[in-house]
């Protein structure tokens, strides 16, 4: 993969990152909120309100029904604003009592999901900006993730520090289905797999709802595949980062065939998820015989610092990565 970098946006580490369906990429860090032009060129700083003592930008996400509207969390809050207009908010919420860990809003630009440090996900309705519903009684501690599950109108799943993925109807705020990933035979793993605990930091879905991903705290990438309306089962295991992973993504221009993972150990791998063979390094541990397909690596980066996001574009075939420094990384799949 191709490495250039977009410098001059911010002075200490990004923290989050996405990209819309224009091209436009946004970036929070711990002291600057950003929005860049397509080509990194220059940079719009955005002013948002340091919520206590916070000044962290923890996560941000584009609406997909309106590109043009931007959702940014800092503290326990969340901010709105319209691209067109970048001077003002467009929204605030505050309806989560701990700091706001990853927000993310469904397929149809109707709901906004924001997982806090309490163990807690609100559901917001972004049309009457009123708290739509509650998920809780769950999650033991930090739920550190939440996505929507695209093509399935009531279904979020979420993940966290208790080594639970949960499967919410947030119709109801049911539980639909949950998994402890301690239970998923890690007793076999070796080395890192022994010291770190399964720790989930990262779910994202598959362009198609079929299946979702989970970075663990032992270096594992849980593959997991929905059977039916209710129920998601544990599907392969890709081993081959040696330390905790911080991030999955299943990149905009592929997400049916491909994944991206991002560990602590500085290592960003692209993963081929299709059928058949390919020319990459098997690194999946199948825990289902009936399933044929195995992931395989078709590259792997030695990347300079830690990373903390990984998003991606569409039109370019980017993957966009924000680390611990003031820098954005931006890696062309070729």
């Amino acid at each position: 993969m191709q490495k250039s970098l977009w410098i001059g946006g911010h002075k200490s580490s990004v923290l989050s990152l996405d990209v819309n369906s224009e091209g436009i990429l946004a970036s929070g860090g711990e002291e600057e909120l950003c929005v860049w032009d397509k080509d990194g060129s220059s940079q719009t700083k955005v002013s948002y309100s340091q919520v206590d003592d916070s000044k962290e930008v923890n996560s941000i996400c584009f609406c997909v029904k309106n590109p043009k509207h931007l959702y940014a969390s800092c503290g326990n809050k969340v901010f709105g604003y319209d691209l067109r207009n970048l001077s003002s908010t467009l929204c605030e919420f505050e309806f989560n009592e701990d700091e706001v860990n990853q927000i993310t809003i469904n397929d149809k630009g109707e709901y906004l999901a924001c997982c806090d440090d309490g163990g807690e996900i609100k559901v917001i309705q972004l049309e009457t900006g009123r708290l739509f519903k509650t998920l809780r009684n769950k999650h033991d501690n930090i739920c550190s993730t939440v996505q929507f599950r695209p093509n399935c109108p009531w279904e979020v799943v979420s993940g966290g520090m208790d080594f639970k993925v949960v499967s919410w109807d947030f119709s109801s705020g049911r539980v639909r289905r949950e998994q402890n990933v301690q239970e998923l035979g890690g007793q076999n793993n070796e080395g890192i797999y022994l010291v770190n605990p399964p720790f989930v930091h990262s779910i994202h879905m598959m362009g198609n709802g079929r299946k979702f991903a989970a970075g663990l705290g032992n270096g594992d990438v849980q593959l997991f595949r929905f059977e039916g309306k209710k129920k998601f089962s544990p599907d392969q295991c890709l081993k081959k980062h040696t330390s905790s992973v911080s991030q999955v993504h299943f990149p905009k221009f592929n997400q049916n065939d491909s994944l991206v993972s991002a560990g602590n150990e500085c290592k960003i791998v692209l993963w081929n998820l299709s059928a058949g063979m390919c020319g990459g390094t098997s690194g999946s541990a199948n825990r289902h015989k009936k399933e044929v397909t195995t992931a395989c690596v078709v590259t792997e980066v030695e990347h300079a610092s830690k990373p903390n996001w990984i998003t991606s574009s569409k039109l370019t075939e980017n993957v966009f990565v924000a680390d611990q420094t003031n820098e954005i990384s931006v890696y062309h799949v070729l």
